[in-house]
């Protein structure tokens, strides 16, 4: 039967890691809230409250107390973004637009885990999953950057996702205290339609790697560094660490993304509590800092735009894609989250969370947003684990990300045809399964 199990699992790995990641999900700015099913019931709490193998896209320190594990599920998106343009100015098109929405409305983002205990100090885990990513796809005429009808196309859009495989290592110092290392590398994609514009106005340093150059891959090497320790019964801490993630360039989009298609993943660090009053109770409370303002294409405003300073008319001196060009304009943000989880029987355990962030996207900055409307704030989580066997259980969750708008608080006026939205906006439903099996 152990044989049997180890085959199955190994074939389980086997495909999860032939899986392509063919969706986005958007919640803490552009990054994922939580990475498994029982981690998303919790609101993305867990940093100090492993609970499967997925624990180590968390906390690499985790895998410790988990013991053998093969984990597999996937999350279904289904957001709703887009624009507002009710007063008068040209841009975004069509002038007098309510809400006008992006096309796409469901992604599916697969994920899995395997953990294996050496022995009673050391454990390996191994992981994929994805981190988080952007799309927009707006089907209507004229385009929302095709004021003057330069485009000759109604589609204009984005797309950008990531894809993270881990393997990870966690050495148990004493029975409840660790420190694990998670070895990254990560894939990202990129496309963009429907920004000629920008090039036939002269604000690219490149025009033909703007857009419309199908998906680029971008890849880099990462790591994740984490604790775990128990400060007094019943109660946990746990810090996790990832360094900024050095990516190589996007070459299709050189004369797009700042620094000719550079567009690293940005530093973040999680530290939590996890408090169990009872055997059969948990409360977590994490708190995450993501550092977007560190990494310069996400961080650097547009105003240049506004203001006739990105090289138009002059070969884009400063424009889109050289080394001083504009960005989207994203501040670093807190992300607070608080789960709470009850074991009635056996066989159910039960969970509830919410989680809070900061705003990554300032009013000034709408202009670009409009392709990456990442606002949301507040996150409503709930799920539920059945206990099929003493191995195997299955978990559900089920996210509502609140609706947010950002209403801008300027024209990015100074270029003829240019002006912003009144309001981009973004609320999405997520709901997780996952299959566990411990041998």
């Amino acid at each position: 039967m152990a044989g049997m199990k180890r085959w199955v699992v190994t074939a389980a790995v086997a495909a999860a890691l032939a899986v392509p990641v063919t969706a986005f999900a958007t919640t803490a700015g552009y990054f994922m809230l939580g990475f498994s099913s029982k981690n998303d019931g919790l609101a993305g709490a867990g940093v100090a409250l492993p609970e499967d193998s997925m624990a180590q896209a968390t906390n690499p320190a985790g895998i410790s107390f988990v013991g053998n594990r093969f984990d597999i599920g996937a999350s279904g998106f289904w957001p709703s973004r887009g624009f507002s343009n009710t007063g008068a100015s040209p841009f975004p098109e069509p002038s007098g637009c309510v809400e006008c929405g992006s096309s796409t409305n469901f992604f599916l983002l697969p994920h899995m885990g395997l953990t294996y205990a050496l022995d009673g100090r050391n454990s390996v885990g191994v992981a994929m999953y994805g981190n988080g990513g952007m799309n927009t796809d707006y089907k209507i005429a004229p385009g929302p950057f095709d004021a003057q009808g330069f485009t000759g196309t109604s589609q204009t859009g984005v797309n950008f996702k990531q894809l993270f495989m881990q393997a990870s290592y966690a050495y148990k110092f004493t029975r409840h205290d660790s420190v694990g290392l998670g070895l990254l590398y990560v894939r990202q994609y990129f496309s963009a339609y429907g920004l000629q514009m920008f090039g036939n106005f002269g604000y690219s340093s490149n025009p033909r790697a703007l857009t419309n150059n199908g998906v680029d891959m971008s890849t880099g090497f990462g790591l994740k560094l984490g604790t775990q320790i128990r400060l007094m019964r019943g109660l946990d801490f746990g810090l996790a660490y990832t360094p900024e993630i050095h990516m190589s360039r996007f070459a299709s989009y050189s004369g797009l993304f700042r620094d000719h298609g550079d567009f690293n993943i940005p530093a973040t660090w999680t530290g939590g509590l996890a408090y169990k009053p009872t055997r059969h109770q948990a409360v977590a409370f994490d708190v995450q800092r993501i550092y977007y303002g560190g990494v310069p294409t996400i961080a650097a405003t547009a105003n240049c735009i506004g203001q006739g300073t990105c090289g138009a008319g002059n070969g884009g001196a400063n424009g889109l894609g050289s080394e001083t060009g504009p960005g989207f304009g994203w501040k670093d943000i807190t992300v607070y989250k608080l789960g709470y989880q009850l074991a009635t029987s056996r066989q159910w355990t039960w969970r509830v969370g919410y989680a809070y962030n900061t705003e990554p996207v300032d009013p000034s900055q709408t202009l670009f947003n409009t392709l990456a409307p990442g606002v949301l704030q507040r996150d409503i989580t709930a799920g539920f684990t059945d206990h099929l066997s003493h191995s195997q259980d299955l978990t559900l969750a089920a996210m509502w990300a609140m609706p947010k708008k950002v209403y801008s608080s300027a024209s990015a006026g100074g270029v003829t045809g240019f002006g912003a939205p009144t309001y981009i906006y973004l609320q999405e439903y997520q709901l997780d399964v996952n299959w566990g099996i411990k041998f």
